[in-house]
C-alpha cells in the first residue's frame, strides 16, 4: 500500500530513557512515547520497537503513513554503514540496531549520533533555523558538539567531527575521561566543575553546596540556585567555566566561522542566566578581526525533543535525498551519481518479472546494476540442494561494493546462508537481510544507495 502523507518517526534511544516522536514532514511534532531504558534482559532491538508501537498506537497513526524512521545513539556511528561502534553509556546487544528495526518495520531507517542530531533539530527548527551553518554545543557530564552545514550534519572523514568537547584547550592540562589531557569538557563540563566544588569544600571553604558534594553527583539544578543565592564558591567556580566556554568557542570561531553557536545541555539550561552574558561578553571581544561581526551565540530552544526530532529530520533527509544524505553522512564529500537498477515488475513461484523482461529462474542484480541468472550447479554439487547460500557466492553478487544486499528465500523461505556467507556479509560492514521471495522484492525495490539482490523463485 503506498504512503499518503509524509509522517517521520524520530527516536532518543538514551541511557536511561529512549523517546519516540511522531513528526510531520514541516517539523510539528504530533505524539510522543516514552520508557525507561533497560540495560539488561529486553534486547535494545526489541525495546525502541516497543516506544515506536506505542507511539503510533497513541497516535492512531498506521505504519503506512510513516515514511521513514530515524534513530539517535550516544555513541559512534559508522556513518557509511550504520553500524554502532560504540556507545559506553548505553548497553547494546546488536551493532546493527538500524537493520533490526528497518526489517521490523520495512521502512527507510537511518542512524546517528544523539548531539550531532540535536544540532540538526536546532539548525532545522531551533534557535538556528534559517542559517546557513550552526555548531552546537551541549554542556552536561561532558561537553558534547554537532556541526550542521546547509542543513546537513558534517562527521567528518572518521566520524569525529564535532567532537569539540575533546579540544585539547590546555596542553597536558587536566585528565580527561577520553583518556587524553587538558581537553574543552576536562575543564568546563559539570564533571570538572564538580571536581573544583568538591575542592573547595576540602579545603574547608564554605558553601551551600556541601551536602550537595556528599552525594555522588552535583547536579546542574542546585548549582544554579548557589549561583541565584551568591554562593561564592559557586560564583567563583562558575566564572571561571564561563571563560574556559569563551575560549573554547573563540576556537570554533576561528575554526569554523559559523553563522550561529547554540548552547545547551544540562548546565546551561540551569546555570545559563548567569553563564551567558560573560561567554557573549568574551567572544565579542575576540581580538582578531572579521569582516562582519558574528557567529550569534544563542540558547538551545528545543530541550529534551531535541535529539529525537534531529532523528526525524534525519530520516527524512534520508528518504527525501538519499544520495546527498549519504555525502554528508560520508563528511560532506561529493556523492557519486545515483547507480540505475533494473526494477522487478513481479514475482509469483518459479517466475520473475525484471524491467518488463520475464524470466523463470534465479536471478541476481549486482552493486553496479549487472542483472544476472543465478547458477545454482555448485551449490546442489556442494550441499545437494539449491537452497544453500555460501560466502563464495555472495563475493559474486557483491561486486560493486554494496551498501545493502537482500537474498530472497524462497516462497517459503527455504534458502539458508551458511555461516561463512554470515560472516563474510558482517565483514563488509553491509546492512543485509533474508527475507521470503516476495519480501525481498519489496524490499529492493524500495531500498536507496548502493544495493545487491540475490531472489530464489521457487520454494
Amino acid at each position: 500500500m503506498a504512503r499518503t502523507t509524509n509522517k517521520y518517526v524520530g527516536v532518543d534511544v538514551g541511557g536511561t530513557k529512549i523517546l519516540a516522536l511522531l513528526v510531520s514532514g514541516d517539523g510539528e511534532i504530533l505524539g510522543r512515547s516514552k520508557r525507561p531504558t533497560e540495560q539488561e534482559g529486553q534486547p535494545l532491538a526489541a525495546q525502541v520497537a516497543a516506544v515506536i508501537d506505542d507511539l503510533l498506537a497513541t497516535t492512531g497513526a498506521s505504519l503506512t503513513e510513516v515514511d521513514g524512521i530515524g534513530l539517535a545513539v550516544p555513541g559512534v556511528v559508522d556513518s557509511q554503514t550504520g553500524r554502532l561502534v560504540h556507545a559506553p553509556n548505553l548497553a547494546v546487544d546488536d551493532p546493527w540496531l538500524a537493520e533490526r528495526i528497518r526489517e521490523r518495520y520495512g521502512v527507510p531507517v537511518a542512524v546517528g549520533n544523539d548531539v550531532n542530531l540535536g544540532t540538526l533539530a536546532e539548525a532545522w527548527y531551533g534557535a538556528g533555523r534559517g542559517a546557513s551553518s550552526v555548531v552546537g554545543v551541549f554542556v552536561g557530564t561532558g561537553i558534547g558538539g554537532g556541526v550542521v552545514i546547509d542543513g546537513r550534519i558534517h562527521v567528518g572523514a572518521h566520524d569525529q567531527g564535532g567532537e569539540v568537547g575533546h579540544m585539547v584547550t590546555v596542553v597536558d592540562g587536566p585528565p580527561c575521561g577520553c583518556g587524553n589531557l587538558g581537553c574543552w569538557e576536562a575543564l568546563a563540563s559539570r564533571t570538572a566543575i564538580e571536581r573544583e566544588i568538591r575542592k573547595a569544600v576540602d579545603a574547608g571553604r564554605p558553601t551551600v553546596l556541601a551536602a550537595a558534594a556528599e552525594e555522588d553527583h552535583i547536579r546542574s539544578g542546585p548549582i544554579g540556585k548557589a549561583l541565584r543565592a551568591g554562593d561564592e564558591v559557586a560564583v567563583e567556580v562558575m566564572t571561571r567555566v564561563a571563560h574556559y566556554l569563551a575560549q573554547g568557542l573563540l576556537t570554533i570561531k576561528h575554526l569554523l566561522d559559523p553563522e550561529v553557536i547554540v548552547l545547551g545541555g544540562g548546565v546551561i539550561e540551569a546555570c545559563g542566566e548567569f553563564l551567558m552574558p560573560p561567554i557573549e561578553a568574551e567572544v565579542r571581544a575576540d581580538k582578531l578581526r572579521a569582516s562582519r561581526e558574528g557567529p550569534r551565540i544563542a540558547v538551545s530552544e528545543l530541550g529534551d525533543d531535541a535529539v529525537a526530532l534531529g532523528a526525524a529530520v534525519l530520516a527524512r533527509s534520508a528518504v527525501e535525498r538519499p544520495v546527498e544524505a549519504q555525502a554528508a553522512a560520508c563528511g560532506g564529500q561529493s556523492a557519486e551519481p545515483e547507480r540505475v537498477y533494473p526494477r522487478i515488475d513481479s514475482v509469483s513461484f518459479g517466475v520473475v518479472v525484471v524491467g518488463g523482461q520475464e524470466l523463470a529462474n534465479d536471478i541476481y542484480i549486482r552493486a553496479d546494476g549487472k542483472l544476472g541468472k543465478r547458477k545454482k550447479k555448485a551449490a546442489r554439487q556442494k550441499y545437494g540442494t539449491s537452497h544453500v547460500v555460501d560466502a563464495e557466492e555472495l563475493q559474486k553478487v557483491c561486486k560493486g561494493d554494496p551498501q545493502t544486499v537482500i537474498i530472497g528465500a524462497g516462497f517459503q523461505g527455504m534458502v539458508r546462508l551458511t555461516e561463512d556467507a554470515k560472516k563474510y556479509l558482517d565483514s563488509l560492514g553491509v546492512q543485509w537481510s533474508i527475507l521470503t521471495t516476495p519480501e525481498a522484492v519489496e524490499a529492493f525495490n524500495a531500498a536507496k544507495g548502493p544495493k545487491a539482490l540475490l531472489l530464489h523463485v521457487t520454494c
